[in-house]
C-alpha cells in the first residue's frame, strides 16, 4: 500500500498578503462605499479569513488610511519622476494640471473616497488628501515662483492665490464628475485652466480683445464643469 505524497503549498510572503489585502479593500470600498463595505467583504475578494485582515490591519479605517496613502503615493512618484524632464515652469505647471485632473477622471469611485476621507479631518488632524492638497499646491506655487523669477510670469503675482484658483477650478471639476459622471475632456479643460491662469500672469500685459475672450471661455468653461 503506498502512502501519497502531501506537498504543502508554501504561505505568500507577508507583502504579498498585505498588497492582496489593500487592493481587495480597495474594490470593495469603490464598488460598495466605505459603510457598506465590510471586512467580511474585503477577506472574501482576497480569498483569505477575516482573522488573517487583522493580522496587518487594526480596523476598516485602518485599510481606508492605507488604500489612499498608497493612491497619493503613485501620483506622487510619477510626477517625481516626469516633472524634472519638462522644460519650462509654465509647461511644468501645466503638467501638474493636466496629471491632476487624469487622475481624477481615471477613476471615478477613488473620487468618492478621497472626497470621504477628507470630510473625516479636522483641524487637529489633518486628513492625508488635505496632506496631498498641500503637497500639490507647493509643487504649483515653486513653478509659479520659477516663472516670477524667469520672466514667464508677472513678478506681482500671488503664488498662493494662483494655487488657490486652480485648487478651485480642479475640485469643482471632480464635483462635477462625481455627480454626473460626464467623462472629463482633460485637455480642454487643462488649456482653458491654464489660459484663465496666464491671462492674469503672463509677463504681455492683457488687451481688451483677449480680456473678452477670456470672459467668454470662461464661461464655456463653467458650463461643461456643471451641466444643466
Amino acid at each position: 500500500m503506498s502512502i501519497a505524497t502531501v506537498t504543502k503549498i508554501p504561505r505568500p510572503p507577508k507583502e504579498q498578503r498585505i498588497d492582496t489585502i489593500v487592493e481587495s479593500a480597495r474594490k470593495v470600498f469603490c464598488a460598495c462605499g466605505f459603510e457598506k463595505g465590510s471586512i467580511e467583504d474585503i477577506a472574501k475578494e482576497a480569498g483569505i479569513a477575516e482573522g488573517t485582515i487583522y493580522r496587518y490591519f487594526d480596523s476598516k479605517q485602518g485599510l481606508l488610511n492605507e488604500v489612499l496613502r498608497r493612491h497619493y503615493s503613485a501620483l506622487f512618484e510619477g510626477i517625481q519622476q516626469t516633472l524634472p524632464s519638462i522644460e519650462g515652469p509654465g509647461n511644468r505647471l501645466r503638467y501638474l494640471i493636466r496629471r491632476t485632473l487624469v487622475t481624477i477622471s481615471e477613476d471615478r469611485s477613488m473620487c468618492g473616497l478621497r472626497a470621504l476621507y477628507a470630510g473625516q479631518s479636522d483641524d487637529k488632524l489633518p486628513s492625508l488628501s488635505h496632506d496631498q492638497n498641500r503637497r500639490m499646491a507647493v509643487l504649483m506655487a515653486n513653478e509659479i515662483k520659477a516663472g516670477m523669477k524667469d520672466g514667464t510670469f508677472r513678478s506681482d503675482t500671488s503664488p498662493s492665490l494662483v494655487c488657490y484658483m486652480i485648487g478651485g477650478a480642479l475640485e469643482l471639476t471632480e464635483h462635477s464628475f462625481m455627480r454626473t459622471g460626464k467623462a472629463i475632456a482633460v485637455d480642454n479643460v487643462t488649456e482653458s485652466i491654464c489660459r484663465m491662469i496666464h491671462c492674469g500672469i503672463d509677463a504681455i500685459d492683457a488687451t481688451t480683445g483677449s480680456l473678452a475672450s477670456l470672459v467668454e471661455r470662461f464661461e464655456h468653461a463653467a458650463d461643461r464643469l456643471d451641466p444643466v
